[in-house]
């Protein structure tokens, strides 16, 4: 890498954010998919990307904080964090489902996404190790939270930082794109903090290979893209640290004796469990009541635990939770009956004057509740009425409570 004088390139940082935004411009450029899309994603933004790399090259060399004999290390620890979250996803995928990747698999289509990909991660990860080492040598920890943020943004499309309405929309979006693009870019940032830009590249690499070149693609739920999402690469970059500073022995044996993480490690995982039980993956799920439809039994604001159960299993007394058009109700199975030859529930709040005016299908059941938990999903509550989920003074069957 040429050597320029200081004066020269004291502030080429400043040049090399400017080019960096400026590529986020040119890719979030709003184009047709016509062949000019085509020109514009796979000739011009590979280009630009190989200019991003040549101007950091023509830059001095800057030092890395890490020790130089422990790169090695560093390599092998990103390309396992990346594998280990990869495998979280398949699992992810085995219980949520699995769909078609979107990328084209002709040797054409290929040949491009390798091109853009390996030109984007080239760019981005050697602009990361440089703006690292040359801005975090003072208040480290604040120019590097920045600089997270900065290529977090960088990889998220300006639609869709722009294109929520709802504070639910926005939830969805935070969770499950912006909060793990937080969580992979910190612990991209932490590598290239010790290593310079090859172990982020391997972290980074690896992950976006198998997101742009496996045909099968896991296809879970925001809420469980938000869980792995973050809780991986966020209990990576954990152990990157620990492990690092262990070999490079900065952290004293007897110290790490004292601290061990699997109170951490195990605090993580119940985490991890309480997440997937309240979004359903388990055979039991807890619900919010949002009516007083059931009172003075289920009062508005407390939680029920459900059992998932099938139709068959229904008997009349049962409090149910099932779905009806978009809504979801917890009322009383009143009578089980015959409906052309199919089983149906009248079902009925034990609050209301009369029975729901819409018979229930064994295939609307989802639960059946066994516990109830007085008053402390006021939280939710109040999250959905701001959010604009629910309205103050209308349960879920539009009638007032």
């Amino acid at each position: 890498m040429a050597k320029g004088n200081s004066a020269g390139t004291r502030y080429c940082y400043i040049i090399l954010l400017t080019m960096l935004i400026g590529m986020y411009v040119i890719i979030n450029m709003p184009i047709e998919q016509t062949e000019g899309s085509f020109f514009l994603t796979y000739v011009v933004q590979p280009f630009c990307w190989a200019a991003v790399v040549f101007f950091v090259w023509w830059l001095p060399r800057t030092g890395i904080a890490g020790k130089l004999r422990l790169r090695r290390l560093l390599n092998w620890l990103a390309l396992l964090s990346a594998g280990f979250y990869i495998i979280f996803q398949l699992v992810g995928g085995m219980v949520e489902g699995f769909g078609k990747s979107p990328s084209s698999f002709t040797l054409l289509g290929i040949t491009s996404n390798i091109v853009y990909v390996s030109s984007f991660l080239a760019g981005m990860e050697i602009a990361r190790a440089y703006l690292i080492h040359r801005l975090v040598k003072r208040c480290l920890h604040l120019k590097l939270g920045l600089l997270v943020v900065f290529f977090t943004v960088l990889n998220i499309p300006f639609s869709m930082l722009t294109g929520f309405r709802t504070g639910f929309e926005f939830a969805k979006v935070a969770g499950s794109v912006i909060l793990p693009g937080l969580a992979e870019n910190a612990a991209a940032s932490y590598l290239a903090y010790l290593g310079g830009p090859l172990p982020a590249l391997i972290y980074r690499g690896a992950l976006q290979a198998f997101q742009w070149f496996c045909p099968v693609l896991p296809d879970p739920s925001w809420t469980t893209k938000a869980l792995l999402g973050t809780f991986i690469p966020g209990f990576s970059l954990f152990m990157f640290h620990r492990l690092y500073l262990l070999e490079s022995r900065d952290l004293r044996r007897s110290k790490a004796a004292q601290e061990n993480p699997a109170g951490w490690i195990i605090t993580s995982v119940a985490s991890v469990l309480l997440v997937w039980f309240s979004v359903g993956i388990f055979a039991y799920y807890p619900s919010v009541i949002l009516s007083g439809s059931m009172m003075p039994g289920i009062k508005r604001g407390d939680i029920v635990l459900l059992r998932k159960i099938t139709g068959d299993e229904v008997r009349i007394g049962d409090v149910i939770h099932f779905h009806r058009d978009k809504m979801l109700i917890t009322h009383r199975v009143l009578e089980i009956k015959e409906d052309h030859g199919v089983k149906v529930f009248r079902t009925k709040g034990d609050n209301n004057s009369g029975p729901d005016p819409e018979l229930v299908s064994p295939q609307q059941v989802k639960g059946k509740v066994i516990f109830v938990i007085p008053k402390i999903g006021w939280a939710t509550l109040l999250v959905k009425m701001l959010t604009g989920a629910i309205k103050p003074g209308i349960n879920s069957q539009g009638t007032e409570f």
